[in-house]
Protein backbone atom coordinates (compact mmCIF):
# COMPACT_ATOMS: atom_id res chain seq x y z
CA UNK A 1 0.00 0.00 0.00
CA UNK A 2 2.97 2.32 0.87
CA UNK A 3 4.50 1.78 -2.81
CA UNK A 4 1.16 3.01 -4.08
CA UNK A 5 0.58 5.90 -1.82
CA UNK A 6 4.64 6.91 -3.07
CA UNK A 7 4.16 5.98 -6.93
CA UNK A 8 0.68 8.03 -6.98
CA UNK A 9 2.65 10.92 -5.01
CA UNK A 10 5.55 10.46 -7.67
CA UNK A 11 3.16 10.78 -10.75
CA UNK A 12 1.04 13.61 -9.28
CA UNK A 13 4.55 15.68 -8.62
CA UNK A 14 5.51 14.94 -12.02
CA UNK A 15 2.50 15.41 -13.75
CA UNK A 16 2.51 18.54 -11.94
CA UNK A 17 5.93 20.08 -12.89
CA UNK A 18 4.78 20.99 -17.23
CA UNK A 19 1.72 23.03 -15.55
CA UNK A 20 2.21 26.61 -16.23
CA UNK A 21 -0.49 29.23 -14.19
CA UNK A 22 -2.68 30.93 -16.70
CA UNK A 23 -4.36 34.38 -16.86
CA UNK A 24 -7.25 32.82 -14.73
CA UNK A 25 -5.03 31.92 -11.83
CA UNK A 26 -3.97 34.98 -11.59
CA UNK A 27 -0.38 36.28 -13.08
CA UNK A 28 0.29 39.06 -10.30
CA UNK A 29 -1.50 42.39 -9.80
CA UNK A 30 -1.85 45.23 -12.34
CA UNK A 31 1.52 47.09 -13.07
CA UNK A 32 1.76 50.51 -11.17
CA UNK A 33 -0.25 53.00 -12.38
CA UNK A 34 -2.52 51.01 -14.92
CA UNK A 35 -6.24 51.12 -14.97
CA UNK A 36 -9.53 49.02 -15.70
CA UNK A 37 -12.53 49.53 -17.78
CA UNK A 38 -14.66 49.83 -14.31
CA UNK A 39 -12.41 52.96 -13.20
CA UNK A 40 -13.57 54.36 -16.43
CA UNK A 41 -11.51 57.02 -19.00
CA UNK A 42 -12.52 60.37 -20.25
CA UNK A 43 -14.98 60.74 -22.64
CA UNK A 44 -13.26 62.12 -25.22
CA UNK A 45 -10.43 60.03 -24.94
CA UNK A 46 -9.80 57.01 -27.84
CA UNK A 47 -9.51 53.16 -27.07
CA UNK A 48 -6.46 50.94 -28.62
CA UNK A 49 -7.01 47.41 -27.70
CA UNK A 50 -4.81 44.82 -27.79
CA UNK A 51 -6.38 41.24 -27.62
CA UNK A 52 -4.73 38.08 -26.63
CA UNK A 53 -6.04 34.76 -27.89
CA UNK A 54 -5.19 31.69 -25.77
CA UNK A 55 -2.65 30.26 -27.80
CA UNK A 56 -0.94 33.78 -27.36
CA UNK A 57 -1.86 35.37 -30.96
CA UNK A 58 -2.25 38.89 -30.88
CA UNK A 59 -4.91 41.49 -32.60
CA UNK A 60 -4.13 45.20 -32.00
CA UNK A 61 -7.87 47.19 -33.11
CA UNK A 62 -9.38 43.80 -34.80
CA UNK A 63 -6.32 43.26 -36.68
CA UNK A 64 -4.16 40.23 -36.53
CA UNK A 65 -0.31 41.34 -35.26
CA UNK A 66 3.00 39.84 -33.82
CA UNK A 67 4.80 41.57 -30.83
CA UNK A 68 7.33 43.57 -33.20
CA UNK A 69 4.24 45.11 -35.22
CA UNK A 70 2.39 45.92 -31.74
CA UNK A 71 5.98 47.35 -30.81
CA UNK A 72 6.22 49.59 -33.90
CA UNK A 73 2.08 50.17 -33.14
CA UNK A 74 2.71 51.04 -29.17
CA UNK A 75 5.56 53.45 -30.13
CA UNK A 76 3.40 55.54 -32.69
CA UNK A 77 0.56 55.73 -30.10
CA UNK A 78 3.03 57.40 -27.79
CA UNK A 79 3.39 60.22 -30.05
CA UNK A 80 -0.18 60.66 -30.66
CA UNK A 81 -2.00 63.69 -29.13
CA UNK A 82 -4.03 63.55 -27.08
CA UNK A 83 -2.73 59.71 -26.16
CA UNK A 84 -5.32 57.23 -26.60
CA UNK A 85 -6.27 54.73 -23.87
CA UNK A 86 -4.30 51.55 -24.49
CA UNK A 87 -6.39 48.11 -23.45
CA UNK A 88 -5.03 45.19 -22.94
CA UNK A 89 -7.39 42.23 -23.09
CA UNK A 90 -5.90 38.32 -22.02
CA UNK A 91 -8.14 35.27 -22.90
CA UNK A 92 -8.51 33.19 -19.43
CA UNK A 93 -5.86 30.24 -20.96
CA UNK A 94 -3.35 32.71 -21.56
CA UNK A 95 -0.21 31.66 -20.03
CA UNK A 96 1.60 34.07 -17.22
CA UNK A 97 4.66 34.22 -18.85
CA UNK A 98 2.98 35.99 -22.22
CA UNK A 99 1.30 37.76 -19.85
CA UNK A 100 4.53 39.37 -18.02
CA UNK A 101 6.14 40.04 -21.24
CA UNK A 102 3.13 42.36 -23.16
CA UNK A 103 2.87 44.12 -19.43
CA UNK A 104 6.29 44.95 -20.10
CA UNK A 105 6.42 45.76 -23.43
CA UNK A 106 3.74 48.19 -22.95
CA UNK A 107 5.04 49.34 -19.44
CA UNK A 108 8.31 49.88 -21.41
CA UNK A 109 7.07 51.48 -24.51
CA UNK A 110 4.11 53.89 -23.56
CA UNK A 111 3.63 56.22 -20.52
CA UNK A 112 1.46 54.66 -18.32
CA UNK A 113 1.16 56.83 -15.26
CA UNK A 114 -1.65 58.92 -16.47
CA UNK A 115 -4.27 56.25 -16.76
CA UNK A 116 -2.99 55.10 -20.24
CA UNK A 117 -2.61 51.77 -19.98
CA UNK A 118 -5.47 49.37 -19.10
CA UNK A 119 -5.88 45.32 -19.01
CA UNK A 120 -9.19 43.59 -17.90
CA UNK A 121 -12.47 43.22 -20.31
CA UNK A 122 -15.90 44.58 -19.16
CA UNK A 123 -17.68 48.17 -20.42
CA UNK A 124 -15.83 51.19 -20.17
CA UNK A 125 -17.38 53.47 -17.69
CA UNK A 126 -17.07 57.14 -19.11
CA UNK A 127 -16.01 60.36 -16.70
CA UNK A 128 -17.03 63.74 -17.56
CA UNK A 129 -19.43 65.35 -20.51
CA UNK A 130 -18.89 66.78 -23.20
CA UNK A 131 -22.59 69.16 -22.54
CA UNK A 132 -21.84 70.50 -19.61
CA UNK A 133 -25.70 71.27 -18.10
CA UNK A 134 -23.92 73.36 -14.65
CA UNK A 135 -23.90 69.99 -12.76
CA UNK A 136 -20.92 68.33 -11.58
CA UNK A 137 -19.44 65.51 -14.45
CA UNK A 138 -20.60 61.99 -13.40
CA UNK A 139 -19.65 59.06 -13.51
CA UNK A 140 -21.55 56.80 -16.73
CA UNK A 141 -21.64 53.71 -15.32
CA UNK A 142 -22.86 51.22 -18.58
CA UNK A 143 -24.10 48.78 -16.26
CA UNK A 144 -26.55 51.20 -14.49
CA UNK A 145 -30.52 50.38 -15.24
CA UNK A 146 -31.95 52.58 -18.08
CA UNK A 147 -34.05 55.39 -16.92
CA UNK A 148 -37.95 55.65 -19.02
CA UNK A 149 -36.50 58.02 -21.14
CA UNK A 150 -33.42 55.83 -22.43
CA UNK A 151 -30.65 58.54 -20.00
CA UNK A 152 -28.88 56.56 -17.46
Amino acid sequence: MKRIAALLSLFLFVAGCGHKPTYAEGCGPLPKDWITPRQGRSVLSMVNVISVAPDGSLAFNGAKSSQPVLARFLKQTRQMNPTPVTQIKFASAVDCNTVESLRRLMANTLDCQYGTCAEGNGKWWFIGDVIFDGKAAQPYDPDAPRSPGGKP
